[in-house]
């Protein structure tokens, strides 16, 4: 998987900001956890980390925003043996 994206962030939009999707800002999860690392130096990155990732779990309620398209893809091949 290709992990490039362009940075884009238009003036009205947070720091850090990459996108929005579906109204909800989104920003690169290690640009997330870097930018916690440098304002919490004496936090284990790990820690860091795994808070954010807590977070991402509470606020989306599991459910993703958005899904690299090879998920799309994967999905259409299970189905495809179903409906075959």
């Amino acid at each position: 998987m290709d992990d490039t994206i362009a940075h884009q962030p238009s003036s009205d939009r947070a720091p850090g900001v990459v996108d929005v999707v579906d109204g909800v800002e989104v920003a690169l999860f290690e640009d997330v956890v870097l930018r916690l690392c440098a304002a919490y130096p004496r936090e284990d990155p790990v820690h860091v980390e795994a808070i954010v990732l807590r977070e991402w779990e509470a606020f989306s309620a599991g459910r993703p925003l958005v899904v690299p398209t090879a998920v799309e893809e994967g999905a259409r091949e299970i189905l495809g043996q179903f409906s075959a």
